[in-house]
């Protein structure tokens, strides 16, 4: 069976071909993307069962090719921009890549009745106090947001009106390795707007380095962190559902932690406290809900995290510093 993942050497795109080809034996992974390979994992199966093309999604004719060349049977849609820096730097071309691509790749399934998974954002829930669950309105309050919120309802109307299998995977606040990152100071890392992610790369970077931090607060910020093999399988899982009762779907770790207990995981890697955080928050930390409600896919798709965040940060640390020997 035929699979096109867009982005797919990105971190969601690239876990998600390693799960396909590992755990279900697909056989034939296209993955189409603006850079080449670099995840192993990937790379372990490249020219065998993956097969790289390189692309644009805004290139409707590109796209196009590939669907016929490898008779492709599905999409699994995971390109987009998300820094946010960078979309607020350059808001025309992450626009036009978030939602045009998406557009072209839903005409593309309109065409020749491909099933959709399109890999979402709890961004497009906005800021809002304690969980979140699927039945909530949307009202995204950045760039990014927005684009993934008009990303979801191209696809259900495409659903609605020309009978289309899409199935809307919404993902929270991802890290492991693959990740994309480049801050290397706390005050990189701390300032306002402040993005969980680049937090938990700083204390794993400089833990692995030996290099203590002292932050004089912040414990108490708290956030539903998933680890990047969790995500992936949920996607996965909703690729392989047959007509799913409902076509969005939260998939994350489905709890809260507190950057204390981020702090406690690494010192206990480590073997010493190298992260050494105080109580309070973080100022300009994300008014996001604190975790996602995942009981729906765990229900109608049978998706339970298989790390959280002490046994994914643990491999995740694991994998840099295996990498940071090489």
């Amino acid at each position: 069976m035929s699979v096109l993942i867009t982005g797919g050497c990105g971190l969601v795109g690239s876990h998600v071909a390693y799960e396909l080809v590992d755990e279900y034996k697909f056989d034939n992974i296209i993955l189409l993307d603006v850079s080449f390979p670099k995840n192993p994992l990937v790379l372990k199966y490249l020219g065998k069962k993956i097969n790289f093309v390189y692309g644009n999604i805004l290139d409707y004719g590109k796209l196009l090719e590939v669907i016929k060349k490898y008779e492709v049977k599905g999409i699994i849609h995971t390109v987009a921009f998300v820094d946010y820096k960078f979309i607020v730097s350059n808001p025309f071309l992450s626009v036009l890549t978030n939602v045009n691509g998406t557009l072209n790749v839903l005409e593309l399934a309109r065409i020749y009745d491909l099933k959709i998974v399109f890999t979402s954002s709890g961004a497009v829930y906005g800021q809002i106090e304690g969980c979140a669950k699927e039945d909530l309105p949307i009202k995204p309050t950045d760039i990014y947001g927005m684009t993934k919120a008009a990303g979801e309802m191209m696809g259900e109307q495409y659903a609605n009106t020309y009978g289309i299998d899409f199935v809307t995977t919404r993902l929270y606040f991802l890290y492991g390795y693959g990740l994309s990152q480049t801050v290397s100071t706390i005050e990189e890392a701390f300032r306002p707007p402040v993005h969980p992610i680049s937090v938990l790369y700083l204390f794993v970077t400089k833990a692995l380095k030996n290099e203590k931090l002292v932050i004089d607060k912040g414990g108490d910020s708290e956030l539903d962190y998933t680890y990047i093999k969790d995500a992936a399988h949920g996607v996965v899982l909703a690729y392989l559902a047959k007509k799913p009762p409902h076509k969005i779907y939260n998939i994350s770790s489905g709890k809260s932690y507190t950057l204390k207990y981020l702090a406690q995981i690494i010192n206990e890697y480590v073997g010493y406290d190298v992260i050494d955080i105080g109580s309070g928050h973080v100022e300009g930390w994300p008014k996001r809900a604190k975790y996602l409600d995942i009981s729906l896919a765990s229900k109608e798709l049978g998706y339970r995290p298989k790390y959280g965040l002490e046994n994914g940060v643990k491999e995740y640390m694991t994998l840099l510093k295996n990498e940071m020997k090489s």
